[in-house]
């Protein structure tokens, strides 16, 4: 399993232990991780020919029958690539025999596979919760039968959400693709994506890592729903990751309880993409710092707000654990600009989400706003600092 970035970066990544842990489970694999080195470590890898090498038995990654790569943002594609080199594996699919390992990619930024079509064998499209012991299954029976190459990449495209390239044949007109169309009967015209339809069955990591180093985003981190409903044109998460599905209150506790007592950390911070709208908030913050005076009391922290969502009760509730900052995001500096990207909060919204947190005890606060959005002005750039002195002014 492959994080194509820094280990500081990739570690508290949540779809890469999710699925080292399901894979570990199993009595058929193993799975073991590698990040990208940093650019000192690559050149004395290359210098003294150290291929690219897992964290944990420092097993050299063509070794494995493996290499899946968990993809959060396209700038990483040429991480990809480079992290194949350091591993002696063929840059391009079709140049890679038996003996090599497959090229998996998933996340986010393998929903539109194309650009890196000519360098991976497959791409799961959609959630890999499942999705990872059918490509697991089907691999040992390919060992198993000691098939071709070519029988694996066809099986593999018959599981639902696997995009294989080399089962299709693509028509261009100039850099504009016409059609994609199976070459085998049994291969399906269109990967649709797969969904985990409950969440609650799946309360992983069970077994969060703890990091060797510091590393960004230096906490617990629990996932309470995932999808969103908000529909804000410039997010892809919130359109890819549709429907919502909540993870129970209790799961959430249990979850907490049982990291922060594995971990060591004294900070947890519950994700999604709006932590605010989910429907049990109230009582999970409760439950997690329900003495603010004991020693050790966790903070809790809501990395993902709409201002729109915040109410004094959670700002109550958060307020009971030690205060982190809290992040509000109204993205873009006007409400005509806002309502372009369907971001639709006013300044009365932010403004009492702000009054509300400072009056709960908060000094800190971040705002996120996007820059570049089609047709914004000048007007819109000087509305962010109109905003921010807003909330200041409060």
């Amino acid at each position: 399993l492959a994080y194509p970035d820094v280990y500081e970066v990739g570690l508290p990544n949540q779809g890469l232990q999710i699925l080292y842990e399901i894979l570990n489970e199993r009595p058929d694999a193993v799975a073991e991780r590698t990040y990208a080195p940093w650019v000192d470590l690559e050149a004395l890898m290359r210098e003294n020919r150290i291929p690219l090498f897992s964290v944990d038995t420092h097993r050299p990654g063509r070794e494995f029958d493996v290499i899946a790569f968990n993809l959060s943002a396209e700038l990483v594609y040429t991480n990809v690539l480079n992290m194949l080199d350091l591993a002696d594996v063929p840059l391009h699919a079709a140049n890679r025999t038996p003996a090599d390992p497959i090229v998996i990619v998933g996340g986010h930024a393998a929903f539109n596979p194309e650009p890196l079509a000519d360098f991976i064998d497959a791409a799961v499209l959609g959630e890999g919760e499942e999705v990872v012991s059918e490509i697991t299954e089907t691999i040992g029976n390919w060992k198993s039968s000691a098939g071709s190459r070519g029988e694996l990449l066809r099986a593999l495209a018959r599981i639902p959400g696997v995009y294989v390239p080399a089962m299709y044949a693509v028509d261009y007109d100039g850099p504009r693709t016409v059609s994609i169309r199976p070459l085998h009967a049994d291969v399906p015209d269109a990967v649709l994506k797969r969904t985990v339809s409950d969440l609650g069955a799946w309360d992983y990591p069970r077994r969060p890592l703890a990091p060797l180093t510091e590393v960004v985003h230096d906490r617990l981190a629990v996932e309470v729903f995932r999808g969103c409903t908000r529909g804000c044109r410039f997010c892809q998460a919130g359109m890819i990751t549709r429907p919502v599905r909540e993870r129970p209150a209790e799961q959430v506790r249990s979850m907490v309880r049982r990291g922060l007592a594995r971990t060591g950390y004294n900070e947890v911070s519950l994700t999604s993409l709006s932590t605010a709208d989910f429907s049990g908030i109230e009582s999970v913050v409760s439950g997690i710092v329900p003495d603010p005076t004991a020693c050790g009391a966790p903070t809790v922290s809501l990395p993902s707000l709409r201002v729109d969502a915040f109410t004094v009760g959670l700002a109550a509730k958060v307020a009971s654990g030690r205060r982190s900052g809290l992040t509000f995001a109204p993205e873009a500096g006007t409400w005509r600009l806002r309502s372009v990207i369907n971001k639709l909060i006013t300044e009365a919204d932010l403004y009492g989400a702000v009054e509300s947190a400072f009056a709960n005890g908060w000094s800190r606060m971040k705002l996120y706003f996007l820059t570049g959005l089609p047709t914004e002005t000048d007007v819109d750039t000087a509305g962010i600092a109109e905003l921010a002195a807003g909330c200041v002014a409060i």
